[in-house]
């Protein structure tokens, strides 16, 4: 089953005037945006997840170590991460959320 969230729209909550309330949406897009612009320790749940982008962009030799991050962090948060592409300030990831398969112990 997919991820579902209240949706974001330009960094705000997205408020549905049909509805009058918050929207939901499928969110694996947001997610990963969340992961790869987010420092570590801005979540208190997950204080070690976040990549932090701003401090990889426009160094020498940053691509590799850029992807690198993206990579284990969202790998982290159950996402594998295919293809990633650094242009410029621009970052492009292809992949999936990694299906967990939870195991139960019957008597």
């Amino acid at each position: 089953m997919a991820a579902q969230d209240i949706k974001i729209e330009n960094n705000d909550l997205f408020i549905d005037s049909n509805i009058g309330d918050f929207a939901i949406a499928l969110s694996d897009t947001q997610h990963v945006q969340d992961i790869i612009n987010s420092w570590a320790g801005w979540w208190k749940e997950f204080p070690t997840l976040g990549v932090g982008i701003k401090q990889y962009l426009g160094r020498s030799g940053g691509v590799q170590l850029t992807k690198r991050a993206i990579k284990i962090h969202l790998k982290s948060d159950g996402y594998r991460a295919d293809k990633i592409e650094v242009q410029g300030s621009s970052v492009y990831v292809t992949g999936d959320r990694i299906k967990k398969v939870l195991s139960t112990i019957s008597n």
